[in-house]
This record gives structure tokens, C-alpha cells and sequence, in this order.
């Protein structure tokens, strides 16, 4: 029981440092999905604007890209 009263002040070091590293790898993922994420409807738009089902022009199929977009960033059908 001495020892641990000995080590206490290294065990709540250990346990902060513990914590904060929990927060960073936490931060880390966060910051990888959300860049995975942005990828995501980057190649999603790209293939819309390729794939256009008919004919039609650049500045019709780049509004109705730019509108696909709003509308699944604001999940709307």
C-alpha cells in the first residue's frame, strides 16, 4: 500500500497523458474521415459531370452538379 501511495502522483501523470492521447488519436480520425469524406463527393461530382445521361451543355450540366451537391450535402431528395 506505501508503494502505491509513493507512485500516486506518477499513476494520475500517466493517467493524463493517457487522456490526452485518447483526444488526439480521436482528432486524427476525425480529420481522415472527413478528408475521406470530401473525397467521396469529389469523385461523385466528377462522375456526374462526366456521365451526363443526355446532351447538353457545360453550363447546364455544371448547375445541375452544383444542385445534386447542395442537395446531398443538405440530404434533401
Amino acid at each position: 500500500m506505501e508503494l502505491l501511495n509513493e507512485y500516486s502522483g506518477l499513476f494520475s501523470l500517466l493517467a493524463v497523458v493517457a487522456s490526452v492521447a485518447s483526444v488526439i488519436v480521436a482528432v486524427v480520425i476525425y480529420c481522415k474521415q472527413k478528408k475521406d469524406h470530401l473525397q467521396d463527393l469529389k469523385d461523385e461530382y466528377d462522375a456526374m459531370e462526366e456521365n451526363s445521361v443526355f446532351p447538353m451543355g457545360l453550363a447546364e450540366r455544371e448547375y445541375y452538379g452544383r444542385k445534386r451537391y447542395l442537395q446531398k450535402k443538405l440530404r434533401r431528395k
